[in-house]
């Protein structure tokens, strides 16, 4: 087989997670087959079955790490294709209650270039990017307009998928299944058809909810940056706004509430909110300019964690991915980011296998605990942010007292130094993991500014 790991690879969902998926499966198989189930367009747009798409997204310095090694030239073609640049924090002011911070906790009061760059887009210009990028691959196929019915299961192993397309039905025998299909995936439902137990779920109320549209802003004066956020602290506040340039010469304008209190999607109800919001900046730039499309509203009730990896069994052939395993609420950017690192990790594992007499066998038990301990830490930061309003509801991730103290202490200390803002902005951007935040010295600066504290100094 050389290094391939098996003929053919099926990937259900061609969304991000889908599409990053079957790039690492390329490697390892001869032919991979994307199945999505809405009509894909030969150009940036967004799909049926991707509420939120119309909304803000962002792909996170880690998750453009992958993206980058995965596709040589993406951030390239990404520009080419007219994503705007942005420079962390310089270019992210964040307009608050007590005025201007480049930090959404307010410490940091400063604009900074951190030396890591992230892109503007709207999600359909992503994807389509991405897509395009995937599909150069010679033994990489999609098919849209093709949901997936099953799976074809002989025991305990999953041989393949049914699928529909153009009305008839169709099977596609395959060594590997790999679930992308979403927030919606109906992998529960089909391991409890094959007897095997569903995974446990921890479930987190946010209640929120986003307005979105895009506006035309020919006459600025020249001191409009291309990302701006206004904000307030929580629990006070419990609105927000984001104005992002993207492609086109256009600006997109996402409003979002928690609790009920969410903005309208009528224009009236829409710039009322916008005049409400913590800080009166983005109202005031959006108020004479031109709307130019319609304004589009999602709501996201809960943010969901199904735990694959505390199963003690799985069929043979069978892996799960992206959303499907973690949906975190959207406002902190981390979903597309976390898939990617994700599907970074599988491709790790299928490295592995290659020149093993092991194979695919056991894949499940390998890749599941890789993928928690991707999810883990975006998982506990979105919670402990979501956990600061008294209205939401679920499990709250065990942060003890002292971690919370040290937590603090550290905000602080990024007003004072660079170094400890950009570790903590790659940690929340998931390019490193959550343990650097104790590693030395920061450790020791931070127990320094402790004493300190403590000290009354």
């Amino acid at each position: 087989m050389g290094e391939r790991l098996g003929e053919h690879a099926v990937v259900i969902g061609g969304s991000i997670a889908g599409l990053v998926s079957a790039r690492v499966l390329a490697d390892y198989f001869d032919v991979v087959t994307i199945l999505e189930r809405d009509h894909i367009e030969s150009r940036p747009a967004v799909h049926k079955s991707t509420p939120q798409g119309n909304h803000l997204h962002a792909i996170q310095v880690g998750g453009l790490q992958v993206l980058s090694a995965l596709y040589p030239g993406f951030c390239a073609k990404l520009c080419a294709m007219g994503a705007v640049p942005l420079r962390l924090t310089k270019d992210f002011p964040v307009y608050r209650p007590d005025g201007v911070a480049y930090s959404l906790t307010g410490a940091v009061r400063e604009p900074r270039d951190l030396g890591l760059e992230l892109y503007s887009q709207s999600r359909g210009l992503l994807e389509h990017c991405l897509r395009e990028c995937t599909l150069t691959l010679s033994n990489v196929r999609a098919q849209c307009d093709s949901p997936v019915e099953r799976l074809i299961v002989s025991k305990t192993r999953v041989e393949g998928v049914c699928y529909k397309s153009g009305g008839e039905p169709h099977t596609i025998r395959a060594e590997l299944v790999l679930d992308c299909g979403g927030r919606g995936s109906r992998a529960p439902r089909w391991l409890d058809e094959m007897g095997f137990t569903a995974p446990e779920e921890t479930i987190i109320g946010v209640d929120f909810a986003y307005s979105s549209t895009r506006f035309h802003i020919p006459n600025h004066n020249g001191d409009l940056g291309p990302f701006s956020f206004v904000v307030g602290p929580p629990p006070e506040y419990t609105r927000g706004g984001a104005l992002a340039q993207i492609e086109n010469d256009l600006w997109l304008v996402s409003l979002g509430g928690r609790f009920r209190d969410y903005p309208p999607a009528d224009e009236a109800g829409f710039m009322a909110f916008a005049q409400a919001l913590p800080a009166p900046r983005l109202y005031e730039i959006i108020k004479d300019a031109e709307r130019v499309e319609p304004i589009s509203h999602f709501r996201f009730p809960t943010s969901v964690l199904r735990q694959y990896e505390r199963l003690t069994s799985f069929p043979q052939g069978f892996l799960v991915l992206g959303d499907a395993i973690s949906s975190f609420n959207p406002v902190y950017g981390q979903g597309m980011s976390s898939a990617a690192l994700q599907a970074c990790a599988l491709g790790a594992i299928l490295a592995e296998r290659v020149n093993s007499p092991q194979g695919l066998d056991g894949i499940a038990a390998a890749f599941f605990p890789k993928a928690a301990e991707v999810v883990s830490t975006p998982w506990m930061l979105a919670a402990n942010f979501d956990f600061a309003y008294p209205q939401t509801t679920g499990t709250r991730p065990p942060v003890p007292p002292e971690i919370l103290r040290y937590l603090l202490a550290l905000d602080a200390l990024t007003a004072e130094d660079i170094e400890t803002h950009k570790t903590l902005v790659e940690v929340f951007g998931l390019a490193r993991p959550l343990s650097a935040l104790w590693e030395e010295p920061l450790r020791s600066q931070v127990l320094a500014r402790l004493n300190r504290t403590d000290n009354g100094a």
